[in-house]
């Protein structure tokens, strides 16, 4: 199977990196927006196990994979089927799913008479 994650738009109003600098340049003391130049985007996915509190840090154990630049601060990719904004990671283990349970014949019984 595969992992696919399409890139649609994307809005940094103050022009600011994940942590809250500045891309390019110095903020504006009026409005606290980023000044110089806007930020160079591109989107990166890294597939791990469950994390109760989520970190960039670490392996990336199920893979990993990144986008070119697409954009500044605010944009929109025109074509929605555009592979630059499509994120692709094969997998070859099996998805996991909850675990069967069986059910007892009373609950089969409610089954079947809820489906009728």
């Amino acid at each position: 199977g595969h992992f696919e994650l399409q890139i649609v738009s994307m809005q940094n109003v103050n022009g600011q990196l994940q942590s809250g600098a500045c891309c390019d340049g110095s903020r504006d003391s009026t409005d606290r927006r980023c000044t110089a130049d806007e930020c160079d985007t591109y989107f990166r996915v890294c597939l791990k196990e469950y994390q109760l509190k989520v970190s960039s840090a670490g392996p990336c154990s199920f893979g990993a994979a990144s986008t070119p630049v697409l954009g500044g601060n605010t944009f929109s990719v025109r074509n929605a089927k555009s592979d630059d904004a499509r994120i692709e990671l094969p997998f070859s283990f099996a998805w996991p799913l909850p675990r069967p349970r069986s059910l007892s014949p009373s609950e089969q019984i409610l089954d079947q008479k809820e489906a009728v």
